[in-house]
């Protein structure tokens, strides 16, 4: 399969742009993990300062998928840490793309998986399983 960039896609699908179908992720994310550059099937997730449903999707087979996970911009706590992660890459997931904050980052930068995220915060989420949602199981890549 050849490499097709970010920016190779983005100027071919000007129309999915104005659309509001194609976005790019703003470069206030932060780079973790082993692996630079990570594609698959997007399962999204909606959680806020809670990573009970986090974990248990990393618990399932990872099929080359990516967990995105909207956790609310938040900065308050992180929603993933080493553990979840280290399963995750054990699982075969291809990558996680948080919209919050990480923990645990040395150990997540050992892991051959690829994770974007907004900051490292050292305290925990909370686990209450309050207000996780499934938003979608896609396939498209990122």
């Amino acid at each position: 399969m050849a490499l097709v960039t970010t920016a190779e896609v983005c100027d071919a699908n000007p129309q999915l742009i104005s659309g509001g179908e194609l976005r790019a992720l703003q470069p206030n994310f932060q780079i973790y993990g082993r692996r630079q550059v990570f594609s698959g099937p997007i399962v999204t997730l909606k959680v806020f300062e809670d990573n009970v449903l986090v974990r248990e999707f990393l618990e399932e087979k990872g099929d080359g998928r990516v967990l995105v996970v909207d956790g609310g911009g938040s900065l308050r706590c992180a929603i993933l840490g080493g553990n979840p992660v280290v399963q995750a890459q054990n699982n075969g997931w291809a990558g996680i793309v948080v919209n919050g904050c990480v923990r645990d980052v040395d150990e997540i930068n050992g892991c051959d998986i690829g994770v974007r995220a907004l900051a490292s915060h050292p305290m925990k989420a909370n686990k209450k399983d309050t207000d996780g949602i499934l938003i979608s199981r896609t396939e498209l890549s990122v």
